[in-house]
């Protein structure tokens, strides 16, 4: 979605969080989604000085989080006050959060006739775990897609939040 987020396979032995290099270089995460193997996930920096903090919330879990128009998502309430304990820190934007999506599982190898005929037969169809970038897009949205998390699909919910630090 955008240049700000891109996806490809991790890299084995990767971390779960990269800080971000002075020059501003993209954050990577490897998070685990569909599949034996986690993705890395990058993701373009929005703030002049800040860090990607990975949170994962056992469902159902609270968060205080309220639309700021060019900041997006914004997190208003320390995660330590919440009855889950979470990670987030006033000021932190969300920025990706793990959903569910029903189709064709893109991290399926292969293809040819036998992928073909099953695609079409349904019999390919799933609810895949993706990962959703909540990066300037309207509160609405990302609640369409953060309530996807139900506990018929998923015990967790994964959240990304670029944390602005002070600069160096």
């Amino acid at each position: 979605r955008g240049a700000s987020f891109q996806q490809r396979p991790a890299p084995r032995g990767t971390g779960v969080a990269v800080s971000a290099a002075p020059a501003r270089e993209s954050f990577e995460v490897a998070l685990q989604l569909d599949g034996d193997e986690p993705t890395a996930i990058q993701i373009t920096p929005t703030m002049a000085a800040s860090e990607l903090v990975v949170a994962q919330y056992p469902l159902p879990f609270f968060i205080d989080i309220e639309n700021r128009g060019q900041s997006g998502a914004v997190v208003t309430k320390d995660g330590s006050e919440q009855q889950n304990k979470g990670a987030e820190r006033v000021g932190d934007r969300l920025r990706a959060f793990t959903w569910y999506e029903y189709g064709v599982s893109k991290w399926t190898e292969g293809g040819g006739v036998v992928s073909m005929l099953g695609a079409f037969s349904g019999s390919g169809y799933k609810w895949n775990r993706e990962i959703f970038d909540a990066t300037f897009v309207s509160w609405e949205t990302s609640l369409e897609k953060l309530v996807t998390n139900e506990p018929s699909k998923t015990d967790s919910v994964t959240m990304i939040f670029e944390r602005p630090t002070a600069a160096e």
